[in-house]
């Protein structure tokens, strides 16, 4: 939440896992001196360096960059316009796609009846801890509570049941774009870990295993798109351990991200196969085309998959890209591509001069927004350009436009890329004949140098190990980490139990907020490396016996 003068209370880059009530071993308290700030950091910008205290800097950028305000509801945020245009550059780009394998969108009811939700019980288990329930309806206390949906399989299956009737009514494709409620009791971090949240939930129903499989892969690899390509940010494909599979799925697909400044892993989005599982809850069934004998008819369940994106995405692009300086956008999402800024203007500058000025940036703004570009042309008034400056690199703009009488009588504009610290470097000129063509390349170049830094990070920070030694000093030196496992879920947990801070006893990191948790699964990457040699290869785990079947995906994550 947050409190009278905007700060937060509740944003949490890591998490311990303790209890309230437990009694763990109290570091010495920091004189509130010893904070860090960036020297000479403009009043506007962020005075704390991502490196030093990556919770507070993430604050300042989401709140001064205007992604994000607070509400009086703790884990409640409010979506600025700069935020929610990135949602619906990715919802607009999605739907096309979806809508090409006839996916067609609907909206089912907010509340889910308690019958309802608690009809399968292996699915609800997986969610009663976070199930937010609806008691009293004004001043009467309902007979039966009402759950806000955490997610939608057992609001949508009782419909399914009534649409399909025939096999000739498959496959059933319909996707919602809503928000969901998960009643959250660990530390909120806005886009990464909410109460409510915003996503898209496709579920859908088919005749044969095989067509339901083809459409989990492919809407897998539209969500690898949507952050590769829209937002920059490199993910790994592949699929998760029993373990760490969605409740009552027949088995999950996922894209997993990297954030660098923590070292830990991100689960970006998943896609599901759930097999039969609830069309045997909800009885939803067909006759079997296949069985010609005439005056017979067999019944058969259908194959049903459900998958999801939410805006944690944007939460794990601003982790990715932002800077000391704010955030960094890439230019295919972000709602302005393009500023322009006066500059050279004196108070010797004439009035006819300063209108002249800015006849042309108008015609130059008229003549990107001509070839589709999004611009912001900036003549407020009472605003230095400096400070023009430091405001749009705040709000990560891809790229500023520089124009004064210099570049008027040089025929040409000055450039500046936000995705480069370097002052200089970021810098260019473009000739004003070549900015419709220039601009949009340029705006290319900025958004594959930025996925390329990203996915270089990521490479470095994939360590294939296979010796147990080399584990938790790997993990700790800020790593994911590829290693042989046998995919058992026993030997999982052990992992997790040994590779917990606590249980080595590290009190001492670079990062003072690195979790206590240990490493869990994160993927069984599709992409395999070489080396496991089949009843042969040991699972990293010293304690277990069994002989790796893959190589495993392992990190601390969110």
């Amino acid at each position: 939440m947050a409190d009278v003068d905007g700060k937060m209370k509740d944003l949490s880059i890591s998490e311990t896992g303790k209890k309230k009530d437990a009694q763990p071993k109290k570091a010495p308290k920091k004189p509130q001196q010893q904070k860090k700030k960036i020297e000479g950091a403009a009043l506007i910008g962020i005075d704390v360096a991502k490196e030093d205290d990556l919770a507070e800097w993430y604050q300042q950028v989401i709140t001064k960059g205007e992604m994000i305000s607070f509400s009086d509801i703790s884990g409640c945020y409010i979506l600025e316009p700069n935020s929610y245009a990135i949602w619906d550059a990715i919802r607009e780009w999605f739907d096309k796609k979806i809508k090409t394998i006839g996916t067609r969108n609907a909206y089912f009811p907010l509340f889910i009846s308690k019958s309802n939700l608690e009809r399968e019980k292996e699915h609800i288990e997986g969610f009663a801890a976070e199930v937010a329930w609806v008691t009293q309806g004004g001043s009467t206390k309902l007979e039966v509570p009402l759950a806000v949906r955490p997610t939608s399989e057992t609001a949508m299956y009782p419909h399914f049941k009534k649409k399909i009737q025939s096999h000739r009514d498959l496959p059933l494709k319909l996707n919602q774009w809503n928000n969901v409620v998960r009643w959250e009791f660990k530390h909120p971090m806005p886009f990464i870990r909410s109460r409510e949240f915003l996503w898209q939930e496709g579920h859908t129903a088919h005749l044969t295993k095989e067509e339901a499989g083809a459409e989990v892969r492919q809407v897998l690899d539209w969500y690898s798109d949507v952050y590769q390509e829209l937002l920059a940010v490199p993910v790994v494909k592949g699929v998760k351990t029993e373990n760490e599979k969605f409740p009552g799925a027949d088995y999950t697909t996922t894209i997993e991200g990297f954030i660098p400044a923590t070292g830990r892993g991100i689960q970006a989005a998943t896609s599901h196969c759930l097999g039969q599982h609830f069309s045997k809850m909800f009885d939803i069934t067909v006759e079997d085309p296949s069985v010609k004998e005439s005056g017979k008819s067999e019944k058969i369940y259908v194959w049903q998959n459900s998958w999801g994106l939410t805006t944690r995405s944007i939460g794990v692009m601003i982790l990715t890209h932002g800077d000391n300086r704010g955030l960094v956008i890439p230019p295919r999402v972000a709602e302005k591509q393009v500023v322009l800024i006066p500059v050279g203007i004196t108070a010797k500058t004439t009035p006819e001069a300063k209108e002249n000025l800015y006849k042309s940036l108008r015609e130059i703004a008229g003549d990107l927004a001509s070839v589709g570009l999004r611009v912001e042309l900036d003549l407020r008034e009472g605003y230095s350009p400096g400070w023009k400056f430091n405001d749009w690199e705040l709000k990560g703009v891809p790229l500023r436009i520089e124009y004064g009488p210099k570049d008027a009588e040089k025929g040409q504009v000055t450039t500046s890329r936000r995705d480069i610290n370097d002052k200089d470097a970021a810098r260019g000129e473009v000739r004003i004949h070549d900015l419709k063509t220039a601009i949009p390349e340029l705006l290319e170049r900025i958004q594959a140098d930025m996925f390329a830094k990203a996915d270089k990070a990521y490479r470095e920070h994939r360590v294939q190990i296979t010796n147990w030694d080399d584990f938790v000093p790997t993990l700790n030196g800020k790593n994911v980490l590829l290693v042989p496992h046998c995919h058992g879920g026993k030997c999982e947990d052990e992992i997790k139990e040994k590779s917990a801070r606590t249980a080595i006893g590290d009190d001492t990191t670079e990062d003072a907020k690195a979790p206590a948790m240990g490493a869990k699964s994160l993927c069984i990457p599709y992409e395999q490396p070489e080396g496991i040699k089949e009843g042969e290869t040991k699972c990293i785990n010293p304690t277990c016996e069994a002989p790796a079947k893959s190589w495993v995906m392992f990190g601390r994550s969110y």
